[in-house]
């Protein structure tokens, strides 16, 4: 079995550098724009992620940056990893840029298709099925998420955008340790994928419109090309970075 990874990034028109970064499971990248690429891994397990850099707090491209890093020395991803991640980013910027903030995303995906998704934030995972079902893995800390999980929200009512805000995040702030972390395990099969990515593509892109890309490109790299092109079609848009794993 091998991994087949396919991955994209732009930041947002209003940003002078991507806030955002990836690592592919080879390189990290933090580029103003990355066309989409794909890359044939055959080791025994990959890990990959996306970092979106907290744009209200100090330097955030810093803190994904570190983050992604991290993740490119990282040997079993789990919560306790991504606390001992959460520390050294406090040791290296609680000094410099007290607060730099960034939400995470990270797969751990095994060559029997065992696999597991670790996030903070609103950054996302993905299960796409052979059949073309998509299934969230990750979870939302979001007020709003956190309100539908406690039975609190109205379906029929509209919330303000403040309560997209986020509940939790890693930030460099020894006091800031205490950050909630979701962790999920899934199965692929031969064909499946995952979907990691910030929320520069699904704040733009609804997930009928990604379906529909999904159908109707034949490959990784047109889908994400096409998404990416279609989220800097917007007058105002946010930084963007996906990174697709496809079983093979």
């Amino acid at each position: 079995m091998a991994f087949e990874i396919t991955f994209c990034q732009q930041a947002g028109n209003s940003k002078k550098q991507n806030q955002d970064a990836l690592f592919n499971g080879v390189n990290l990248y933090q580029w103003k724009l990355k066309n989409a690429e794909s890359v044939i891994l055959n080791d025994e397990k990959v890990i990959l992620g996306v970092a979106d850099g907290i744009s209200n707090s100090l330097k955030p491209q810093l803190a994904s940056r570190f983050l992604m890093e991290k993740l490119s020395q990282c040997q079993k991803l789990n919560s306790t990893w991504l606390k001992a991640a959460q520390n050294e980013l406090s040791e290296q910027y609680t000094q410099s840029y007290f607060g730099t903030s960034s939400t995470f995303v990270a797969c751990e995906l095994n060559k029997d298709g065992a696999g597991k998704i670790v996030n903070t934030g609103d950054s996302r995972a993905y299960k796409i099925t052979v059949n073309g079902e998509w299934q969230q893995l990750s979870f939302d800390h979001t007020i709003l998420a956190e309100m539908q999980a406690q039975g609190l929200v109205d379906e029929k009512r509209e919330y303000a955008a403040m309560y997209q805000a986020l509940s939790d995040c890693i930030s460099a702030d020894f006091d800031s340790a205490d950050f909630r972390i979701h962790v999920a395990e899934f199965q692929l099969a031969k064909g499946e994928s995952i979907l990691l990515c910030s929320d520069g593509l699904y704040n733009y892109i609804t997930p009928t419109h990604i379906n529909q890309i999904w159908k109707h490109y034949p490959n990784n790299i047109e889908r994400l090309q096409t998404c990416r092109k279609m989220v800097k079609k917007h007058h105002l848009y946010d930084d963007f970075s996906a990174i697709v794993c496809q079983f093979l």
